[in-house]
């Protein structure tokens, strides 16, 4: 089996109180919607948002959430850093896995949310494209999901 590996470190400034980011980052709900990009769905049929918690999720096109994800939160400091494993599978045969790094700061009266995402994909370089644009666009949706 081969592996593609790489780290990628993505930033946005959320024009958002801190609070108000980090409120919608730990709800499930809230997550479940701004998080994935349109035309797709996310369901979480668990999270222990708590260091040493698992999620796991389905994800894909509407209709067809054809992608199994398993979550490790390893640490969660509120209201500025998690950190957590994520693997993804379909059909049992394992996509790729990743450490996530996400952190969150002050930013004069908004946020700055920076995602460092090491990730190993065991089915090439379109795999950590998908990682790089899903988290493109999770954090410009948050953005928009904040205004309403």
């Amino acid at each position: 089996m081969s592996v593609t590996h790489q780290t990628l470190d993505i930033s946005q400034v959320i024009p958002a109180p801190l609070d108000t980011v980090w409120a919608a980052f730990q709800d499930t709900t809230s997550r479940s919607v701004w998080s994935v990009p349109k035309g797709d769905d996310l369901v979480y049929s668990k999270d222990d948002f708590y260091p040493g918690g698992r999620a796991s999720y389905r994800c894909g096109p509407s209709g067809d959430l054809n992608v199994a994800g398993e979550i490790g939160y390893i640490q969660i400091t509120p209201h500025e850093l998690v950190v957590h494993t994520d693997t993804v599978s379909t059909g049992g045969a394992l996509l790729a896995t990743a450490l996530v790094t996400w952190t969150f700061e002050p930013h004069d009266d908004s946020a700055l949310v920076t995602i460092v995402d090491q990730v190993a994909s065991f089915v090439g370089q379109d795999m950590i494209d998908g990682h790089r644009n899903g988290h493109t666009i999770a954090l410009a949706q948050l953005a928009e999901f904040l205004k309403s």
